[in-house]
């Protein structure tokens, strides 16, 4: 099966830039997802403190791209990912120190490098699949699997460390693989791709400054806005991946394996080994379909990707209903969490890389970049969203809690159920 997808189609570019993001993702989301635990096993914040935290950093951290896509079209897409790097592994470096004002500073650094670093490369990536548009769903899927094994293997190792309070080490690892991810970027930054892109910049910015929007350019940014409105509530329950979730696994979970406590990141890393295990079926399933013309069209798998987050947290209610009220402690099935973490898997794939695809296919070319950075925007306005929410956990019934995810996500699915094929119109496909 992989052979099949992984044939000469695929241009090798894609699995050096894969390579790029997939060590920024180990410092950015090994920084991200055990943050909280971080700030309460070892700065002293309170559950609600630290949960409020990582919403106002991830929230920010995905607004600022609007902003990052903005310089992209303008200067170029080589040294915003550069750049980006470097100020993410400044960041992780900072926080190694341990001392709080810097630790505020460090997540200053790691956000603005993850802002300036994301719209430039999946502007890069777009272009890789210019010429490829029938492999773009399946690249973009199979890619965004790849650069999650950063984020599977930084919760392992990083949570270990953490598990055995040595942060700084785990910090310092973080940023230092943050700089290894230049090394594969030096090929990509040589390709024809990315010299070609070059050349559509230089040209947009001097022949098309003034151009009018076709109504038909128009009617595709109408529906990339409205997907990524949607997608503000898969991401506003995606976000308790890290939060409420995170601390799920530490208050009422059973880790205990062989005699050994497994750090809660590792329950956490179960996501992306999901992701990494979708990529291939659902990268053949979309070839296969699409040859058949029978492949759902992006807006479906948004839908489809509300309706699987929302099993996710249903199935962390049904969970949450053997916890007794106000009990701090408890010894569940881990099987609760994996389960949850598949669904929430298959959610990710069906809205993300394709989400990424769409925006990077539709978008006037001119506006690439800015408008996957709008993409990232309503991402951060759920994550910080998510975050405000995360902290009143502790305030509700678990079940009740965890209900507020199930009935957003299943709302919203049915109701972009009902506007698909207008939204399919409004695509205009057939004239691309």
């Amino acid at each position: 099966m992989a052979k099949k997808i992984l044939d000469a189609a695929h241009p090798k570019e894609m699995y050096l830039l894969a390579l790029t993001e997939m060590c920024q993702r180990f410092a950015f989301w090994g920084v991200g997802n055990l943050l909280v635990l971080y700030l309460v096993q070892t700065q002293h914040f309170l559950d609600k403190d630290a949960d409020n935290l990582f919403g106002i950093f991830t929230g920010v951290a995905f607004v600022l791209p609007v902003l990052g896509g903005y310089i992209a079209d303008k200067l170029g897409y080589k040294m915003p990912v550069i750049w980006g790097s470097i100020s993410t592994a400044i960041g992780c470096f900072l926080l190694a120190t341990g001392v709080l004002p810097l630790v505020y500073a460090a997540l200053v650094f790691i956000a603005i490098g993850g802002a300036i670093f994301t719209p430039s490369v999946y502007a890069i990536l777009g272009q890789i699949y210019r010429h490829k548009q029938s492999l773009r769903d399946g690249g973009f899927s199979i890619y965004y699997a790849s650069v999650n094994i950063g984020v599977f293997l930084a919760m392992i190792l990083l949570g270990l460390f953490g598990q055995e309070k040595h942060w700084n080490i785990a910090f310092i690892l973080a940023g230092t693989i943050q700089l290894v991810g230049l090394l594969p970027f030096r090929a990509v930054s040589k390709s024809i791709y990315l010299t070609d892109l070059g050349a559509q910049l230089e040209t947009r910015n001097s022949a098309t400054k003034k151009a009018k929007l076709h109504p038909k350019e128009r009617a595709r940014i109408y529906v990339i806005s409205i997907l990524a409105f949607f997608s503000i509530v898969f991401w506003m329950s995606y976000n308790q991946g890290g939060s409420s979730m995170t601390l799920f696994a530490l208050r009422y979970t059973d880790r205990q394996l062989f005699g050994f406590q497994m750090p809660p990141s590792w329950l956490l890393s179960a996501e992306s080994i999901y992701l990494i295990a979708l990529a291939f079926p659902l990268a053949l399933g979309y070839k296969y379909l699409a040859k058949r013309k029978k492949d759902p069209s992006t807006p479906m798998k948004c839908a489809l990707s509300l309706f699987a987050i929302g099993l996710c947290f249903a199935i962390m209610t049904l969970g949450s209903l053997k916890i007794p009220v106000g009990a701090t402690t408890g010894y569940l099935s881990p099987w609760y969490l994996l389960t949850a973490y598949g669904f929430m898997a298959l959610g990710e794939m069906l809205i993300c890389p394709i989400g990424l695809s769409l925006i990077t296919h539709l978008s006037p070319h001119r506006y690439t970049a800015m408008l996957v950075g709008v993409w990232y925007f309503c991402i951060g306005v759920a994550f910080y969203l998510g975050g405000q929410l995360a902290g009143f956990m502790s305030a509700f019934k678990l079940s009740e809690f965890f209900n507020i995810f199930v009935f957003a996500s299943f709302i919203s699915a049915i109701i972009l159920l009902l506007i698909v094929k207008k939204l399919d119109q409004m695509r205009h496909a057939d004239s691309m």
